[in-house]
């Protein structure tokens, strides 16, 4: 009974520590992505500024693949979003890598960091 238990602990660990992920792309807000995101440049041109309007803090943020897609933020993740755009010393352009794990069409992010 303590081997399967040991087994069932450790591929559990295992499923936990393969579920975790890097996406790449351009740190958006879901409010502006909705309605601009598919445009081309979007992802460059949009500018921290526009990260920090407050309609756009409330919308939550996400990662603009190279695709088209918007992988959102889980709200623990939007927090960290939010810290990561308040020392961003970039306007625009601001392209990043993302780790953590994905959950259908969200993220529940560990790590952002400028590419």
């Amino acid at each position: 009974m303590k081997k399967l238990a040991l087994i069932l602990l450790t591929a559990a660990a295992l499923n936990v520590f393969a579920a975790e992920t890097k996406v790449q792309g351009y740190l958006v807000d879901l409010a502006c992505s909705s309605e601009e995101g598919q445009k081309p440049g979007f992802g460059a041109k949009h500018s921290k500024m526009c990260l920090q309007m407050p309609e756009c803090v409330k919308s939550g943020y996400g990662v603009l693949t190279d695709d088209k897609k918007v992988i959102k933020f889980d709200a623990a993740s939007n927090a960290k979003a939010r810290r990561f755009i308040a020392e961003l010393k970039k306007e625009k352009d601001i392209k990043v890598n993302v780790t953590g794990t994905v959950n259908g069409e969200r993220i529940a992010v560990s790590k952002i960091e400028l590419q």
